[in-house]
């Protein structure tokens, strides 16, 4: 009886031991697929932001002279995303040299970074309906 229970307690220890190996041996690639799926996501968001930019001159010109200024100045926000669009080619390009050979502490820098980001451009986006929400109302207003 105790060497059955003595040889379940071995098949245990090493059933762990190759469950912890594998999951260690596939973490690397899962982070890498989590960074890669928030990078598509920011590209994604980072694109709807520049074309909700681009559509204010055009919501713009139904408004009066002085509002039209306010609406304008907006678009100064459009050079920080094309940064934005570049600094993320940068990191895929980063990721695309260095996947390999990165830590598991600098992928999950480069993750965090990603999600602080996606989080900043949510309430961008955000602000840029209440905008756009504004323009309809003035517009609607004017006439």
């Amino acid at each position: 009886m105790t060497i059955l229970l003595a040889s379940v307690a071995i098949l245990l220890l090493v059933v762990l031991f190759a469950w912890l190996r594998e999951r260690r041996l596939h973490r690397k690639p899962r982070l890498l697929g989590k960074i890669l799926d928030l990078a598509d996501a920011l590209e994604h968001e980072l694109l709807e932001c520049r074309a909700r930019l681009r559509e204010i001159p055009a919501l713009a010109a139904t408004l009066p002279p002085a509002e039209q200024l306010s609406a304008r100045s907006t678009l100064a926000a459009e050079p920080q995303v094309q940064d934005a669009l570049r600094d993320l080619l940068a990191h895929r390009l980063w990721l695309k040299e260095h996947a390999a050979s990165a830590s598991l502490d600098e992928l999950h820098s480069a993750r965090d970074a990603l999600t602080a980001t996606r989080a900043a451009l949510a309430g961008q986006l955000a602000r840029l309906a209440d905008v756009r929400a504004e323009f309809e109302q003035s517009r609607i207003k004017a006439r």
